[in-house]
């Protein structure tokens, strides 16, 4: 029992010690619809939370968790929604936590889609592996940037812009 209280001890000691030297971020998510599945789906709207720490002076990893839900087209009845989970690295050009980087994220996302037909609603969800590169600038509390989110058939341009919380 001492033995599984004293791991217990160690993993929350470095949990906290790895976690204060992060940051998490709060943002709003503005998606793009690209190529066919565009015909299909309009301009989707979301949040997202992000926590990152630093592996270096200039390298930081991610983890990012998001909602976005896509509007309906043209009265098809067809509305579509995203849980994007993604963890990845950042590259920033200057330091950590400053000025321009680029990335990557890789993942998963459950999708959702659903249609009403004549008033009676039909739905159906998958998980699909996603990967996400982006570009981004950090300025003091605000993050900016943007992504192409490749998921099988629907890829979108996202466009997040984030209130961070915490510091270096």
């Amino acid at each position: 029992m001492k033995k599984i209280l004293l791991t217990v001890a160690a993993i929350t000691c470095i949990s906290v010690a790895s976690f204060a030297q992060g940051r998490f971020s709060v943002g709003g998510e503005l998606a793009l619809p690209s190529g066919d599945w565009a015909d299909f789906v309009g301009i989707g709207f979301g949040g997202s939370v992000r926590y990152e720490s630093p592996i270096n002076d200039n390298l930081s990893w991610m983890g990012t968790a998001g909602y976005v839900t896509f509007a309906e087209k043209d009265n098809s009845g067809l509305t579509f929604s995203m849980i994007p989970i993604h963890g990845g690295v950042k590259y920033y050009f200057t330091e950590s936590f400053s000025g321009f980087y680029a990335g990557g994220e890789i993942g998963v996302t459950i999708a959702k889609a659903t249609v009403d037909i004549s008033g009676t609603s039909v739905s159906a969800s998958d998980s699909e592996v996603s990967f996400a590169p982006s570009v981004g600038y950090h300025l003091g509390s605000i993050d900016l940037s943007a992504r192409y989110q490749i998921i099988t058939d629907a890829n979108f341009i996202g466009v997040r812009i984030a209130y961070v919380i915490g510091g270096k």
